[in-house]
């Protein structure tokens, strides 16, 4: 049986994993829920024992979640994970007190990619920055050009087009698990104050469970912005290994009729 991977050819890793995990929180939630008639956990309880339907039930509304997990953008935990870095990496000021673009600038960071070349690189990527990405360089996010450049690696360079998907599945899978989690710590904090109010019960694993929980949403803040960061950098890293046919797909666009030169 071949188990799909984050970012393999068959990768659905990250979109079934945090939508499993959702729904087994979103089960234990209801369970537990002072409001939760008798029937209901009866239910709840036959499910589970029953082998082949748990599978079904499982595939089926795990992989559902998933997918409506990954409607959600990763915009969110990306400007928290900035804002993070902006509060409490001293790094993250330039010598002018300002911050630096890798953690104030929005996504795809286009800014940050020419400070990058600038300081890191070697002098052809910084003349192939210039010549296709700076232009490119707007006040608001940019995101059709980098898909486009996603697309055009696609099409030309099967290879980088699969260290991309890989980047790319990455931050999807961690923004899946950080809503994930988020919306699984609400239900359980709501779940322990009931219990708590209505019955006097400290409920000791949920508490656990939900600062396990909280730990792994402050990880995640605290460094989604690298990882993100990573994904533009390998995009940038293949569009400029792929710089002859960015270069042409350029002028051709240059010279397009209607196009100013």
């Amino acid at each position: 049986m071949n188990i799909p991977t984050i970012g393999g050819a068959q990768g659905i890793f990250e979109i079934f994993v945090p939508g499993m995990f959702l729904l087994l929180n979103l089960v234990a939630v209801v369970y537990l829920f002072p409001f939760t008639d008798s029937e209901t956990k009866r239910l709840l309880s036959a499910s589970v024992s029953n082998a082949p339907l748990l599978l079904v039930i499982a595939i089926t509304f795990g992989y559902l979640i998933g997918i409506l997990l990954r409607l959600f953008s990763p915009d969110r935990p990306d400007n928290w994970s900035a804002a993070w870095q902006r509060r409490f990496n001293r790094n993250a000021r330039a010598k002018d007190r300002s911050f630096k673009l890798y953690a104030s600038e929005r996504f795809p960071y286009i800014g940050w990619l020419g400070e990058i070349c600038s300081k890191y690189l070697p002098p052809e990527a910084k003349d192939f920055y210039d010549k296709v990405w700076l232009s490119r360089k707007l006040e608001e996010r940019n995101k059709p050009f980098f898909n486009y450049c996603k697309a055009l690696i696609n099409t030309h360079d099967q290879r980088s087009s699969a260290e991309i998907y890989t980047a790319e599945s990455l931050t999807r899978y961690i923004s899946g698990m950080f809503y994930a989690l988020v919306l699984s710590s609400i239900g359980i904090l709501l779940t322990v104050i009931l219990q708590r109010v209505l019955y006097g019960q400290a409920m000791a694993g949920l508490i656990l469970l939900l600062l396990a929980y909280l730990f792994s949403i402050i990880v995640i803040v605290r460094r989604f912005r690298n990882i993100r960061l990573k994904e533009v950098e390998t995009v940038f890293a293949a569009s400029l290994k792929n710089r002859e046919i960015f270069l042409k797909e350029d002028q051709e666009l240059q010279g397009a009729p209607g196009r100013p030169t």
